[in-house]
């Protein structure tokens, strides 16, 4: 199940590249980081990244108790 899964992704990635170098951007809404190849995956992938390590962190410092948290001494 999870060589599927990693190989499902990898295919996702791999379409997501090839439609992203064969489409036709508008130059009417032109900008300097639509010249850079694959921008939007990257940037897309780099805020998945950055949210989830900031959920984790949050959960470290808010969620985690100590281990004798419930003990009543």
């Amino acid at each position: 199940m999870k060589k599927r899964t990693w190989l499902g992704l990898a295919i996702i990635s791999l379409l997501s590249l090839v439609v992203e170098f064969s489409m036709h951007h508008d130059s009417a809404h032109h900008h300097w980081w639509n010249d850079i190849p694959a921008f939007w995956i990257s940037f897309g992938f780099a805020g998945c990244v950055i949210l989830i390590l900031f959920a984790k962190t949050l959960g470290k410092l808010f969620l985690n108790k100590k281990e004798n948290y419930y003990d009543v001494e």
